[in-house]
């Protein structure tokens, strides 16, 4: 039987805010870390688990912030 386990991809801005906060449902680590980096769209994005940040995803660097 899979668990289920419950993590965060919050949104940073370019000033290091959270801009924002997706919830995700994943089976593992390795999951959430795939889901969230689909996620790098205008932010980076910083993947948690409760209290343990999982993995950062940076912006790539030819991207344009406005």
């Amino acid at each position: 039987m899979q668990t289920i386990k419950h993590y965060r991809a919050f949104q940073i801005d370019p000033d290091g805010h959270v801009s924002g906060c997706i919830n995700l449902v994943c089976g593992d680590d390795e999951e959430a870390k795939r889901e969230a980096a689909r996620l790098v769209l205008l932010h980076r994005i910083e993947l948690w688990r409760l209290d343990t940040r999982i993995a950062q995803f940076e912006l790539p660097p030819d991207s344009v912030r406005q």
